[in-house]
């Protein structure tokens, strides 16, 4: 006989919190064993996700909200696609595709959307791993300031500025 699999309400456990708003994940036993991805992003008035991509594809609903946006460039695409959120929209992230997320309200109405993803190939199977492309936790914070202030003819201060004390996701 098989155990029993817990299934009980979980709450989202907090991924990262700032100024502009925070990601939370589903992380619990019942998921990983189904393969299935869950997380819940959360932006504030203004509140701006970085370029990024995950190791899965993923479904967005819209919780909450009537004024966001979204930005996304398709595998082997070259143009990024921009369109308007409201609550009620699903909007689909395949795998590999690069998008962007931003509250573009300016009353106190978060941008809340709940993602759910199939995660058989995803590097932990349960959750995503997401890659940001830009912020100190992306490609640019990677390089040592001396070659980012050779490579754009910055000062290294200026390099320093954009390497190491930019806020990451929101």
């Amino acid at each position: 006989m098989a155990a029993a699999m817990d299934l009980t309400p979980k709450s989202a456990a907090k991924a990262f919190e700032g100024d502009g708003g925070g990601y939370y994940i589903w992380s619990f036993p019942a998921l990983g064993e189904a393969n299935v991805g869950a997380g819940k992003l959360v932006l504030k008035p203004s509140g701006f996700a970085l370029p990024h991509y995950a190791d899965s594809a993923k479904l967005g609903y819209v919780l909450q909200g009537e004024d966001g946006l979204v930005g996304m460039v398709f595998p082997n695409a070259s143009e990024e696609v921009v369109l308007k959120l409201k609550k009620g929209d699903v909007i689909p992230v395949p795998l590999g595709a690069v998008s962007w997320w931003f509250n573009n309200g300016d009353s106190s109405d978060d941008l809340v959307i709940v993602f759910l993803g199939e995660t058989t190939k995803a590097y932990t199977p349960g959750l995503f791993t997401y890659f940001l492309i830009a912020g100190t936790q992306g490609l640019v914070g990677g390089f040592s300031t001396d070659f980012i202030s050779k490579s754009f003819n910055i000062s290294k201060d200026e390099a320093e500025e954009v390497t190491k004390t930019r806020q990451g996701l929101c």
